[in-house]
Order: C-alpha cells, then structure tokens, then sequence
C-alpha cells in the first residue's frame, strides 16, 4: 500500500471558472421571462461549478476515508503489548482501542451524499462537518492511550484527520463562495418576480380603468338623453300652465298656514284656562280641549262646531264664576269672547282655503312631477359621473405609479445582470 496521501488528489485540482461561464443571449433586450431564463442559466452553471469543486473534494475524502478504514481494521487485530505496570491499564486500553475502532468504522460506513444541487451541497457539508466532529470527539477523549500505546496508527490517523479537515475547510469556503456569487441572482430574481406582481397590478388597474371608461360612455348617453327631455319638458306649454297652478297651489298652502299660525296663536291665550278645566272632564272633552290646544284650527273644519262652542261657553262660565282662578281672567274672558264670536266666520274662510287647494289640486300638475323626477335623476347621474371619473383618474395614477415602479426595478435588475453576464441588457415587459 502506497503511503498516506501521496497519491490523493489536490481539491483544488478543478475546473476554472471560466469553464462554467453559459453564452449569453445575443440580443440587448430581454422580457422578463427570457431575463429569467437567463437567471436559471446562470444559477445552473454555478451549481455545476459546485457540484464539480465538492465532487473532487468528495473523492479526495472518500480516498482518505478507506486509509482510515484500513487503519481501523489494522488497529482491531492488532495486539497491544504491554510490560509491567502497563498490565494494569489493560482493560482501559482495551476499551479505548475497542472505542475508537468502533466509532472509526461505523463514521466510515456512512456514506458521503454526492453533491448535485445547491441542496446537496448543504447536506454534504453538514454530514462532513458531523463526522470530522466525532473524529475530533473519538481521538481527542482517548488521545492519551493512543499516543502511548497504538503510535504507529495514531501517527497516521492524525495525518488523516488533518487531510479531512482541510478539505472541510475548502468545503465552506467552496459554499461560501457559491453563495455570495449566487446572491446577485437571487436578488435579481427576487426583483423581477416583485416587478411581475406589480405588472399584474397594471393589469387589474388598465383593466378596471376600461371598464370605468365604458361606465362613462353608458352615464354620459343617459344623462345627455335626460338633459334632452328636461329641456323638452320645460319648453312646453303643458308644463308652463302647471308650473302656475303649482304656484297658485303653493300660494294657497301659505295663506292656510298663516291663517293656522294665526288661529294657533289666538287660542295660545286660553292655554291656562283649559289645563285648569281639564280636571275631572270626561274622554271626549278632554280630546276636544287637546285639540283647541294643539290643532284649535281642526275644529274649522268640523261640520258641526257645536260641541266646541259649548265647551267654550262652558269655560267662559266657569271662570266668571270663579270656579276656574285665573290671574288675567278679564283678557282670558275677552279673547273666549273674540273666538265664540268670530268663529263662523273663521270656519267660513278655513273652508274657503281648503276649497281653493282642492280646486287647484284638481288640475293635471303630472308633468311637474315629471320635470323634478328628470332633475333628480340628472343630479344623480352627475354625480355618479363625477365618481367615475375620479375613479378613472386614480386607476390611471395608480397604473403609472406602478409603472415607474417597474422601470426602476427593472432598471436595477438589468445593472446585475450586466454584472453577472458582462453584457448591458434593457428589461422591457410591454
């Protein structure tokens, strides 16, 4: 057997990298999906790269392995002589050679994965890195007996254990290296799957600003067909004749209103004198008394005010009797007087105004309504308009947001291709 590592193969015995260098794309413009392809490329050579360096680092630790199994087995036959006092270690240095040989076989038994991806290189780093731990945990806790009893073989398990470690330490930094390199590619990538994230924004932003568009079109149509029938409407003589009856209708309703106020304020003066009487009264007089407090000018209305009149009387009656203390009884009594004296009058003009509306409500006033309807809905459709229209605006902004988003981010993934490849590419993705 030839001596150990005089014929093992040096790890750095491997291609260069030059060799790994894949042919860029002859032309200067790239989509993103053929920057992409071009990313794989590249992350594929460095694989090869380093699935070739941890190959020959492999093979030059499986040849140091099968000297370290020859070395185990030799240990195992071999029988430790030992004069005088050394019989009484014995049993211990029995124990460590037993230890060690057994450890030795059984990291020696457990195979080195072949590196062929970047996952496999982690592995076989972390299954390197075990194993020259256990090495180191076998040979330094029983490093005592093995210096002084087993030289010959610790001699050369040491010259083993120092190759190993070597080429563990090429290991790291052979991935250490792999991945810095590989850094720039993964960013990039990165990159451009964010920029295509952001391109199918654009999309959904173009998409939906075509949609506002066509929403447009549909409201700018009804709303210019409702202008057209609110300008028809309202150059008709129909509609000039029922604008002056709702005029004529409103002016009715206003004098009915002043005229209630009027009546509400005169009865407002026999306020006191109807809580007073309100004790002891029966239902129905007490509705009647609530009445001429709240609505006095619903009794105007009455085909029979009879019941009132009397109930007026009554009171009149009661505070000139003294039945009802009152502090200003002589007004409260004056104003009783103006009502009971005046009130077939007001009932006679309550009916008047009332005749009145009656009459001008008879009148056709539909197109009115017609008229305010077409008003309503062009206020609304303007205002939806409106909406859409910002909608519109922020679709737009929000595309060219994004849009100079992408070129920034393509701008800068381009810069690292030129990097990698040596080459200036323009990213586009229209």
């Amino acid at each position: 057997m030839p001596p150990f590592g005089l014929f093992k193969k040096k790890p750095s015995d491997i291609p260069s990298p030059e060799q790994w260098i894949p042919p860029t794309p002859p032309t200067d413009t790239l989509t993103i999906q053929q920057a992409q392809d071009l990313l794989q490329t590249l992350e594929s050579a460095k694989v090869k790269e380093l699935s070739a360096r941890l190959t020959r680092i492999r093979e030059s630790a499986v040849e140091s392995l099968k000297v370290i199994d020859t070395l185990a087995k030799g240990m195992d036959r071999e029988n430790i002589k030992l004069e005088g006092l050394e019989q009484k270690l014995k049993s211990v240095v029995e124990h460590s050679k037993k230890t060690v040989v057994s450890s030795l076989k059984r990291e020696v038994s457990l195979e080195l994965p072949l590196p062929q991806s970047a996952n496999d290189a982690k592995k076989f780093k972390e299954r390197f890195e075990n194993m020259m731990k256990r090495f180191g945990e076998v040979s330094g806790s029983h490093s005592k007996v093995l210096n002084a009893f087993m030289k010959k073989h610790s001699g050369k398990m040491k010259e083993e254990f120092e190759f190993l470690t070597k080429l563990l330490n090429e290991t790291k930094a052979t991935i250490s290296e792999f991945d810095r390199n590989r850094e720039p590619i993964i960013r990039c990538g990165n990159m451009l799957n964010t920029a295509l994230q952001k391109i199918s924004s654009i999309k959904l932003a173009e998409s939906s600003a075509k949609n506002i568009e066509k929403e447009i079109e549909v409201i700018e149509r009804e709303l210019n067909k409702l202008e057209s029938d609110l300008a028809a409407v309202s150059g008709s003589k129909e509609f000039e004749q029922a604008s002056i009856s709702v005029r004529d209708i409103a002016e009715a309703e206003k004098k009915q209103e002043e005229f209630h106020a009027k009546i509400k304020d005169l009865f407002s003066h026999l306020s006191r004198a109807f809580t007073k009487y309100s004790y002891g009264i029966t239902k129905e007089t007490e509705q009647r008394l609530k009445t001429m407090s709240d609505e006095p000018w619903e009794i105007l209305y009455e085909k029979n005010v009879a019941p009132y009149s009397s109930l007026l009387l009554e009171i009149r009656r009661a505070i000139g009797t003294g039945q009802i203390q009152l502090k200003d009884s002589d007004k409260v009594l004056q104003y009783l007087g103006t009502i009971l004296e005046s009130l077939p009058d007001l009932q006679q003009k309550a009916q008047a105004l009332k005749t009145e509306i009656e009459s001008f409500r008879q009148l056709n006033i539909d197109i009115v309504y017609k008229f305010k309807d077409l008003e309503q809905e062009i206020v609304q459709h303007a205002e939806g308009l409106a909406r859409c229209r910002q909608d519109l605006e922020q679709q737009r902004q929000q595309a060219k947001d994004k849009s100079e988003e992408v070129d920034a981010i393509l701008r800068e993934a381009s810069e690292i291709l030129a990097q990698l490849t040596s080459q200036k590419y323009s990213l586009r993705y229209h």
